[in-house]
Formats: C-alpha cells, structure tokens, sequence
C-alpha cells in the first residue's frame, strides 16, 4: 500500500475513506479518525475536564498517604507541585496526537508497535484504567453510602451485614454509583464533554464550603503545617523527592499522559486542548491539595482525629442538608474524572483489540463490571499496599511513554500517515504486525526496573520507576532505530555499489567480446 503523509486527517473524506478501505480487524466507526466536524471541545471544556478530574476523592486523601508515611504537609505539597507541573507539559505535548490526528491513543501506538503489536501497550494501560475505575468507584460508593445514611437512618441497619469485604449498604451504594456511570456514557463522548463543564467546578465548591466551615470551627488551620517532619529538609531533596514525584506521577496522571489523545482528539484545535491543560490542570491542582491539606489539618483540632476522606469530613460535620448535597455532589464529581481517565481508555483499548466485536459503549460496559471483581477496597485498606501498585504502574507505563513519544516525536518527527494506521500490509506492518524493537525495548526496560524491587543495590530504579522507565524508553529505542536505520543505509550503499561494480564489468566485457 502507498502510504499518505499529506492528507488531512480532520476531513470528513479522509475518514470515510479509511472505514471503507481500513482492514475490519484494524478498523470501526470509534477507532477512525476524529473528523472536524465532530471536533467541538474548547479550551473551557478541557480545562473544566482537569477541574473535575483533579478534584476527586483520591486526590483529596494522596496528600495524607504522603503525611502518614513520614513526609511535611509543605514536602507533600512540594512532590505534588512538582509532579504537576512535568505531568502538565507531557499531556499538553502528547495530546497533539489527537488534535492533529484525530486518533485514539491504540491507534497512535500502532506507529510504534506495530499494527497488531499496539495491543501490548493498550491492554496494559486498559488494565490500569480498570484498577483506577475501581478505586475511584469505592471511594465515591463511600460518599453515595454516607448519603443514604443520612437521608435514610434504617438503612445503618444494613452495616451488620457484609459479602466478600464490604458491607451490604456499600455494596448497594457501588451498584447506584456503577449505573450513575452507564447513564452518563449511554449517550457517548457529547454527554461527557457537557457534564464536564458543571460537574468540575461543582466539586470545587463543596470543598470550598466544607473549608470555610471548618476553618471558621475550628478558628486556625491546625498543626499540620507546623508540625516538624520525620524527614529532615536536605534528606528529602537528596533521596526522597524525586522517588516522592515518581510515585506521584504514577498514582496521578501517568495513565492520562499515554491516552490523552483518547480525549484530545475532540478538540477544535491543538491550541484549545494544549492551553486548557496548562490551565486548568496546574491551577486546579494546586488549589485543591491546598484546600484538601488545610480541611485535614483544622479537622485535626476541631475532630480531635484526622480525617483524610471527604465522605468521612462530611459525616463528622454532621449537617445533613450538606451531608447529602456534599456526597452527591462528591459521587456525580467522580464520575467526570472515573469516565475520561478510567473508562474511555480501556473502551478504545477492548475496541482496538476487536474492532467486529466492540463498540465503544459495549467496551466501556465491560470495563465497569471487571473493575468490581478484584476488590479494589481491599487495596485501600493499606496504604502499603497502594503505593507498591503505583511503583508497579510507573514501571509498566514509564517505558511505554518513552517508545511512543521517540517514535512520534523524534523518529517519525510527528508525521504520520494515517491510512497505514488501518492497514495490515502498510509501512506500520513490522515484522507480522509487530514492531520488535519497541517490544523488545519495553521488555528490557521493564524488567530492570521490576529487578530493583528484589535486588536492594540497584533498588533506586525501582523507587524512580516512572522517571527512570521514561528515559530508557525514550534513549535506548532511539539509539537502536538509529543505528538499524545507519546500518540499512550502509548496506544499501554497498549493494549499489556492488552492483553499479557489476554493470560495468558486464559491459566491458561485451564490449571486448564484440571486438573479437
């Protein structure tokens, strides 16, 4: 096939174009390019998405995990800030795949895959969408369960029973939450970009309510910014800040900074998406663990214990009109990050594996119900636990991150040629479909960084997984494209001049021959 570097892939005819020529194993209606068209989101709307995504209850409570295991509020907020600021930079960069492209994140890993080979990377990233999904989903069932509770004192009763883990009352309030989610993706990605613009910003406004309440309750901000830290300042920026940003990049947005092209694709130009990241991502960040550390900290003197979920704050102010406001609003606020950070990926993910078999709504139903079956409440029990998955995540991502971003930026210098995207046969076919560099790379890299976990000398790979699994990534597989690429070229010189060599001698001889 001839590939096409020079179409434009926002056009209604390029797209229709590639649905009736792409291979069916390669290609439907959710995976073929983003026409123009279609495009309506605007900067407002992506920086109302990060508003919604950044304030949600697993954030509210990231700070404190950071706090119970020996670091400052104001080290915490340091790692965070941090974290953000490198986190805003790469999803702004990476999501110009889908503004210009119009192509989900499974369709641009194909470029450094492989047309078959992409579904390593996509059923890997899929795979943490779903445990995120879960996580997330437990933390907003707690908020719909404290709402039941309050407008509906009977149903404490149900606290005495309990199945696998949780109690009856939890497991109602986790189906509610998992048909709330159905409801708002029934009607696709429109819905989710107009829920989008209210429900980020509503969230802001219960935290800030439930900040102003306790502050003025408590009259003082409590003693966690004054309280010393188990881990001297010079220690901290020698060995545990940069381990303290990885795990923070893992356990935040390293899933985004892969499939923001899942969401950007949407976007009326490349501007609007860059900018309304580097908007609403940094500026909501920093709000909202400031507010989160100033809630936890006054509620230490004014509850005489620290509360690190907002379910529980909400419970232990104790005015039900605000308790039930604040847990539903707190339920509907988690959705608009569980939906375009843990659902739509997986979605596209399933999707690319079996383009006859999925569309995007079956997709996503799929994933909603595997997120319930690992128990993700058991994984909130020990923070422990939790920070080990997160250092696994960066290890697994970290690499995948530095493939796709050197092949698109550097290899490929972000020229793609779209309709091979879509083809078995195209200039992305590798080897069968698979592109045994950035597999082998990613293999490689992996498996140093999981090494570090059981070998202490060489430990700090593992503890700066995302970092470290990044630039590996990105270095070893340019370095090796590189070097095939010098050496193809090498032998293509030989080759011709070996055969320009055997030209001549064919017509010396013939012409002594027709001498004689």
């Amino acid at each position: 096939m001839t590939s096409n570097l020079s179409a434009n892939p926002a056009s209604g005819e390029e797209r229709a174009a590639i649905l009736q020529q792409g291979h069916p194993s390669l290609t439907n209606p959710d995976l073929a390019p983003t026409p123009l068209t279609d495009r309506r989101w605007t900067w407002w709307h992506y920086a109302t998405l990060w508003m919604g995504m950044v304030h949600n209850i697993f954030n509210f409570t990231w700070m404190g995990g950071l706090i119970v295991i020996g670091f400052s509020v104001w080290q915490a907020f340091i790692i965070a800030a941090a974290g953000t600021l490198i986190q805003t930079f790469v999803i702004g960069y990476n999501g110009r795949v889908g503004s210009r492209y119009g192509i989900p994140f499974p369709v641009w890993a194909r470029a450094s895959f492989g047309v078959r080979g992409a579904n390593i990377p996509a059923l890997l990233r899929g795979a943490v969408a779903v445990g995120w999904f879960g996580v997330q989903s437990y933390l907003a069932a707690l908020a719909v369960n404290l709402l039941f509770r309050t407008a509906m004192p009977a149903w404490r009763s149900l606290d005495h029973y309990s199945f696998l883990g949780a109690s009856a009352n939890l497991w109602i309030a986790m189906v509610v939450y998992w048909l709330l989610n159905f409801l708002v993706l029934r009607h696709g990605m429109e819905t989710i970009r107009r829920f989008e613009v209210w429900a980020g910003p509503a969230i802001f406004v219960v935290v800030a309510i439930m900040l102003g309440w306790i502050l003025t309750s408590a009259h003082g901000v409590g003693p966690l910014f004054s309280q010393p830290s188990h881990i001297g300042m010079a220690d901290f920026f020698e060995t545990k800040f940069i381990p303290g940003v990885a795990l923070f990049i893992a356990g935040s947005w390293a899933t985004m900074a892969l499939n923001i092209p899942d969401l950007t694709r949407f976007a009326r130009s490349n501007k609007e998406q860059f900018w309304g990241t580097m908007i609403g991502l940094p500026a909501a960040s920093i709000v909202y663990y400031a507010m989160a550390a100033l809630i936890v900290s006054a509620g230490i003197d004014l509850f005489h214990k620290t509360l690190w979920n907002p379910a529980d704050v909400l419970t232990a102010i104790n005015i039900p009109a605000l308790s039930v406001i604040g847990a539903l609003i707190l339920a509907l606020a988690t959705i608009s990050v569980n939906i375009p950070a843990n659902i739509v990926s997986p979605s596209y993910d399933l999707n690319n594996l079996a383009p006859r078999l999925f569309t995007f709504k079956r997709a996503a139903v799929v994933a909603i119900i595997i997120s319930f079956v690992y128990g993700p409440w058991e994984i909130m029990k020990n923070p422990d636990t939790l920070y080990s998955v997160l250092d696994n995540i960066g290890a697994v991502l970290g690499p995948i991150l530095g493939i796709v971003m050197a092949d698109f930026f550097i290899v490929r210098r972000r020229r793609l040629a779209v309709r091979d995207l879509y083809q078995p046969d195209g200039i992305y076919r590798a080897s069968g479909g698979y592109n045994l560099v950035a597999i082998g790379v990613f293999l490689a890299v992996t498996a140093v960084l999981i090494i570090g976990e059981y070998v202490p000398p060489v430990g700090w790979l593992y503890n700066n997984a995302w970092f470290v699994g990044v630039i590996l990534g990105f270095v070893v597989y340019t370095a090796i494209v590189i070097l095939l690429r010098a050496a193809k070229a090498r032998s293509a010189a030989q080759f011709q001049a070996v055969g320009s060599e055997g030209i001549e001698a064919v017509e010396r001889e013939q012409v002594g021959a027709g001498s004689a």
